[in-house]
């Protein structure tokens, strides 16, 4: 029996969802809580699971593999490590160096530390979150922060605040480090921020903790010609277990080889084991393809049905990661609020991505849930408001703490 008065999470993990929601178990797109009430899942697990939950072929074939494999070793170089390294640098070959971790925030330090070890150069220019870690709880991503670091600078996606920042901090700069966000953001501006790095001659460091194996093979810097000194990965590495990477070019990882970047848990054999599972596992079933595919079929399922209740909203983004903008952000969270009612697992703002285990009894669960759920949403909101301008920034910089300039400027990407 559970404990009502227990709680093993933080009012901020579920501040947009129901912290009364304790899941019990998950197959594919759709998981549990405890009372027995399904939720359609469009999170695919925040990222991190790209075949779905509980998928019955990978649990084989880990289960199979562990029977003959160690669970830790007393070194974290191993030989499945070496062997997904060797599959990542063919992925990334511009970034053939390999630094493994556990989370994405742990990458996400990790190449701050390697770049200004690379470079002796304290300055980070920031656009876009990059994790938990103190270094990146600063303005304008915490109001307040604890512990202010005057070397971590947010430009907020705003090429103007970026080039201030660069001359300003001029010979102090270690890199320039950019989530992209490609349902807001072009690859155009990542390329002029390329330029602007080059320019100044400070290193490039992109974000692709969860763009970096669903976006495209290779990511999304080898897709758009983006050529990046350091990039960070996590989601989908491992199928949920806990594994992230710095990948880089062999100039820029020399910082890797100057800095203390210790882990005891990188003696897991079992998560390299996954990795190298879940990697084969994508390019026997075509993973990629199946995961652009069932995005696109949600994609289409939420504007016919948007359309069809004539509900004002945008659908932005690619296949396998798209983002849904209404009128406000308290048409929002209602939105957000009747979708969780009826069994609908989303936030406001927030990245729907697909799974590879979307299929045809998940769309059959999600069409009727879909339209009770925004039958309740018209009866709760304004459906005269549109989608103005003035909606994007206001979700572009809740999302993502844009400036309104850096939003307007890309008006011909997400228009």
């Amino acid at each position: 029996m559970l404990d009502p008065g227990a709680a093993g999470h933080l009012a901020e993990w579920e501040r947009d969802t129901p912290s009364s929601i304790i899941f019990r178990s998950a197959n594919g797109a759709m998981a549990e809580d405890i009372n027995g009430k399904i939720y359609l899942d469009m999170t695919s697990c925040s990222g991190a699971s790209p075949l779905g939950s509980n998928d019955p072929v990978f649990k084989a074939r880990l289960a199979q593999a562990m029977e003959q494999e160690t669970d830790i070793l007393p070194s974290p170089v191993g030989e499945q490590r070496q062997i997904l390294a060797g599959k990542i640098a063919e992925m990334f070959p511009s970034n053939p160096r390999v630094f493994f971790l556990r989370t994405g925030s742990c990458a996400t330090e990790a190449a701050v530390r390697i770049a200004r070890h690379r470079t002796g150069r304290p300055v980070m220019l920031t656009a876009g979150f990059h994790g938990w870690h103190d270094i990146f709880q600063q303005l304008p991503w915490s109001d307040n922060p604890p512990a202010k670091d005057q070397h971590i600078q947010d430009f907020q996606y705003d090429l103007d605040i970026l080039e201030q920042q660069l001359v300003g901090n001029e010979g102090r700069v270690a890199g320039i480090f950019v989530t992209p966000e490609p349902s807001i953001f072009p690859p155009e501006l990542l390329q002029e921020i390329s330029r602007m790095a080059s320019l100044h001659g400070v290193l490039l460091i992109i974000d692709e903790v969860l763009c970096g194996l669903r976006y495209a093979k290779g990511g999304y810097c080898r897709k758009h010609g983006v050529g990046a000194d350091l990039i960070t990965l996590a989601k989908g590495i491992a199928q949920g277990i806990g594994l992230s990477a710095v990948v880089g070019t062999a100039d820029a990882m020399v910082g890797a080889d100057r800095a203390y970047l210790g882990n005891t848990y990188l003696r897991e054999n079992r998560a390299f084991v996954a990795g190298n599972l879940t990697q084969e596992i994508f390019e026997e079933a075509e993973i990629a393809a199946r995961i652009a595919e069932s995005g696109l079929a949600l994609k289409r399922q939420f504007q016919t049905s948007f359309e069809r209740s004539e509900i004002p909203a945008r659908v932005l983004g690619s296949d396998t990661m798209f983002r849904i903008v209404l009128p406000s952000q308290k048409h929002g969270r209602v939105f957000a609020q009747r979708c969780l009612q009826h069994g609908i697992y989303t936030g406001y703002p927030g990245t729907y991505m697909s799974n590879a285990s979307m299929d045809g009894a998940f769309f059959a669960a999600l069409q009727p849930a879909l339209e009770r759920a925004l039958s309740d949403y018209r009866k709760d909101e304004d459906m005269t408001a549109q989608v103005t301008d003035a909606s994007m920034v206001e979700y572009c910089a809740e999302a993502f703490h844009t400036t309104a300039r850096a939003c307007l400027s890309n008006k011909h990407h997400w228009a």
